[in-house]
C-alpha cells in the first residue's frame, strides 16, 4: 500500500481520482487505489456462537433441527415498530415496517419451547455463557467491564426474532488489539447476545412472505465490535478479522463450524458516509468487498456532483405522477405511473458498481420496500419490453435534458415505489446515504437492506433484572502467554502460519516456546509444521502429545540436546502414553562429535563426485546422509558449515 503525505480536506480533493475510476458510464473497480489518500475507514462487528449447555435465555438445547425434518407446528406473524427510550421511532425500523412481511415460522419440540414463539417470559439468563464474555472481554484487553449487566432490546423487524427484538447485553468496553504495522486497533463493545432465527425461504426481494426456522433462536452469541476510525485499508481490516476470529478459538469458547462465525463490515470514504454491509462469510473475500463500495461511494460522490452542476435541488424532486397506463405494451390490466425528473438525463445510466447501473441503486430500494420487481421499473435513458418510451414522452411532455421514472403494477404500490424513489434521489443530492446493504456472494456487489440504525432501536428490557457481577467474574482472564495479536506484531509470522499453528492446536506450546526463544522462531515454526505432517500421516492424537511434552521434545532439539531425526519415534512414544521425561534419557546427547577421519572421508567423497559441482544442497546433503547413515541431521549441518560447503 502506498502511503500518502497528503491531507484529505474536502470532496474536491478526490475528483482526480474520481474521474480516473469513471470513464464516461462505466466503472472500474480500485485494485491499486491509495486507501489512506481516499480516506477509508473500516470495522467490523463480529458475531459468534458460544458453547454452552442451554440457549441464553431457556433451557431448550443449543442444537439445529436436521434439514430433512419436519416441523412439529408453524405459526405467523406481522411486526410493526415501538418507541425507542427517547419517544421517537427509529428510521431503520420504520423501513423495515413498510415492507409488511409476512413471516411464517417452523417450530419443533425437540429444542424449541414457548419462550421462543414470545409466549414465555425469560428464563434466568445462562451465567456460564456470561463468564465467557468476561474472558473474551479480558483477553482482548477491555479496561471496562461492567459490574451490572443490564440487558437492552434491540428491534428487528425482519422476522428473525418473533419478539421483534433480540435481548443483548455489554459485557466490557474500550479493548484494543496491536497490528504488525504498529497500529492499535480500539474494541469498543464486547456483548452477549442471543441469536436471532436462520431464514429457510425467501423467494426473492419482492416477495412480502418470508419463513424462518427458530431452532437457532436463543444460541448465546458474542459480539466484538472494533472501533470504525483506527483501521485505514481492507488489508488490515482482513487482519482484525483473522486476529479476533482466532482468538476465540484460542479461547475455546466458541461453536465451530459453519454459520456459527459471522461478522458485518463498517466502510466509509472521506466524503461518503458509513455503510454496514452484512452477510460476509469469508474474510478472504473482504479485500473485494471493500473494492466494489469504495467503486459505488465514488460513483454515488461523482452523480452528486453531476447533479448539483446542473442545478438540480431537492425541490425538483415533485410527487407529480401521471397515469401511464396507455403506454403499457401488452398486458393492459396494470397500472403505470411515471414522474419528471427535470435535468437528470443520462445519470440513471452511470454505472456505481460493476454491471450495476445507478437506476438499479436506486430500483434495488423501490423493489425492496414497496414489493415491486424490478422489471417493472425502467427509466428514460433505458429502453423497456414493457414500456413504449415515446409515448411517454408524449404524454409527458418532456423537456429536452429532463428524465422519467415509470413503474408498473398495482396502483397503491406504484405509488408507494415512486414516493420512495423520490426520496432516494433528493439523499442522491447529499451524496453516499447511510445503509445497512446486503452482500451477494457471487459479484461481490451489494443491495440496499434497510436505513442505518440509530440509538432509537433500544429500549430497556423490562423483562430481565440486572444481574451483579462478582469481582472474581469480571477478572476471568485465559493462562496464555503471549496474545495472538502480540505474536503477529512482534515475531516474523505471517497471518496464515498462526491460523495455521491455532487450527492445528499448537498455539499454547508454540506461544511458549517464541516466548522464550523469540531468536527461533521461523525455526519453532518449522518443527511445529513437521509435527503436523506427522501426526496426520500417523494419526497421532494431537491432545494426548501436548499433555504428555512436545513442547519439551521440541525445545530440546532447538538446543541440539537431541536430533530432530528422532522425532517421529518420540511423538510415537507420546501418542502411547509415555510422557517426555520419563524416556528423555533414551535420545539425549545422542549428537556426537564428527572424527577427522569421517570429515576428511566425507571432503573426499564430496568433492571427488562430480555430481556435487553446482547441483542443489539437499543433493550434497543427500549424498552424505546415503554414505554415512549413523550421522545425525544436525552433524552433517554442522560439518557443512563448518567447511563452508554451504
Amino acid at each position: 500500500m502506498k502511503k500518502s503525505n497528503l491531507n484529505f480536506k474536502s470532496e474536491t480533493d478526490i475528483l482526480t481520482i474520481i474521474k480516473m475510476s469513471l470513464a464516461g458510464n462505466q466503472v472500474k473497480l480500485q485494485t491499486s487505489i491509495d486507501y489512506e489518500k481516499i480516506g477509508f475507514k473500516g470495522g467490523l462487528e463480529i458475531h459468534a456462537q458460544l458453547s454452552s449447555e442451554r440457549k441464553l435465555f431457556c433451557h431448550c438445547k443449543p442444537e439445529l433441527i436436521p434439514p430433512e425434518a419436519k416441523p412439529d407446528y408453524r405459526f405467523e406473524r406481522r411486526f410493526r415498530p415501538v418507541l425507542g427510550e427517547m419517544g421517537t421511532f427509529d428510521a431503520g425500523m420504520l423501513v423495515e415496517f413498510e415492507k409488511s412481511y409476512r413471516v411464517r415460522y417452523d417450530t419443533y419440540g425437540e429444542n424449541i419451547c414457548t419462550y421462543e414463539m414470545d409466549e414465555t417470559p425469560p428464563f434466568h439468563p445462562d451465567f456460564e455463557t456470561i463468564r465467557k464474555g468476561y474472558i473474551i472481554g479480558n483477553f482482548l484487553n477491555c479496561r471496562s467491564a461492567v459490574d451490572e449487566i443490564i440487558f437492552n432490546r434491540k428491534q428487528y423487524l425482519d422476522g428473525s426474532i418473533p419478539t421483534g427484538f433480540q435481548r443483548t447485553a455489554i459485557i466490557a468496553r474500550d479493548g484494543h488489539i496491536t497490528l504488525k504495522n504498529g497500529k492499535k486497533i480500539r474494541i469498543n463493545n464486547v456483548l452477549i447476545e442471543e441469536d436471532a432465527a436462520r431464514r429457510v425461504e425467501f423467494h426473492d426481494r419482492a416477495s412480502r412472505t418470508v419463513r424462518f426456522n427458530l431452532d437457532r433462536l436463543g444460541v448465546p452469541l458474542t459480539e466484538i465490535i472494533t472501533n470504525h476510525e483506527d483501521c485505514n485499508n481492507p488489508f488490515d481490516l482482513m487482519n482484525i478479522g483473522f486476529l479476533l476470529g482466532l482468538s476465540l478459538r484460542i479461547l475455546e469458547v466458541g461453536k465451530r463450524g459453519i454459520g456459527t462465525v459471522r461478522q458485518d463490515v463498517n466502510i466509509s470514504i472521506e466524503g461518503g458516509s458509513r455503510v454496514e454491509l452484512k452477510g460476509v462469510q469469508d474474510l478472504k473475500n473482504l479485500l473485494k468487498y471493500s473494492e466494489h463500495e469504495v467503486t459505488r461511494q465514488l460513483a454515488l460522490i461523482e452523480i452528486k456532483n453531476i447533479l448539483i452542476s446542473k442545478g438540480v435541488i431537492e425541490d425538483d424532486f415533485q410527487p407529480n405522477f401521471i397515469d401511464i397506463s396507455s403506454s403499457i405494451i401488452g398486458n393492459k390490466s396494470k397500472y403505470a405511473f411515471a414522474v419528471r425528473l427535470p435535468k437528470c438525463d443520462g445519470i440513471f445510466k452511470k454505472q456505481v458498481q460493476p454491471n450495476k447501473s445507478f437506476a438499479e441503486e436506486i430500483f434495488d430500494r423501490c423493489e425492496l420496500i414497496s414489493g415491486i420487481s424490478l422489471n417493472n421499473m425502467t427509466t428514460s435513458d433505458n429502453d423497456s419490453s414493457w414500456l413504449d418510451n415515446d409515448r411517454v414522452f408524449e404524454i409527458m411532455n418532456i423537456l429536452k435534458g429532463d428524465a422519467f421514472v415509470a413503474i408498473c403494477g398495482n396502483k397503491k404500490s406504484v405509488l408507494h415505489a415512486l414516493n420512495r424513489l423520490l426520496e432516494r434521489m433528493k439523499l442522491a443530492l447529499k451524496g453516499v446515504p447511510e445503509e445497512t446493504r446486503r452482500v451477494n456472494t457471487t459479484t461481490f456487489n451489494s443491495e440496499f437492506l434497510r436505513v442505518i440504525h440509530g440509538r432509537d432501536r433500544m429500549y430497556s428490557d423490562t423483562d430481565t433484572p440486572p444481574i451483579s457481577i462478582d469481582q472474581k467474574t469480571r477478572e476471568m482472564k485465559f493462562n496464555e502467554i503471549l496474545k495472538i495479536w502480540d505474536i503477529f506484531s512482534q515475531y516474523p509470522v505471517h497471518i496464515d502460519e498462526l491460523k495455521f499453528i491455532v487450527s492445528k492446536g499448537f498455539y499454547s506450546p508454540f506461544s511458549q516456546l517464541i516466548k522464550k526463544y523469540p531468536e527461533k522462531t521461523r525455526s519453532i515454526l518449522g518443527l511445529f509444521q513437521k509435527c503436523q505432517s506427522i501426526i496426520k500421516k500417523l494419526s497421532f492424537n494431537r491432545d494426548t502429545l501436548n499433555q504428555n511434552g512436545i513442547e519439551l521434545i521440541l525445545e530440546d532439539i532447538l538446543n541440539k540436546k537431541i536430533s530432530k531425526d528422532d522425532l517421529k519415534i518420540l511423538l510415537s512414544k507420546l501418542n502411547s502414553g509415555f510422557p517426555y521425561l520419563n524416556i528423555k534419557s533414551e535420545f539425549t546427547d545422542k549428537i556426537t562429535k564428527i572424527s577427522k577421519d569421517q570429515i576428511k572421508r566425507m571432503k573426499n567423497l564430496l568433492f571427488d563426485s562430480e555430481e556435487t559441482v553446482d547441483i542443489p544442497l539437499g543433493h550434497i546433503f543427500g549424498i552424505i546422509k546415503t554414505n554415512f547413515p549413523m550421522l545425525k541431521t544436525e552433524q552433517v549441518i554442522s560439518v557443512l558449515k563448518k567447511e563452508k560447503i554451504i
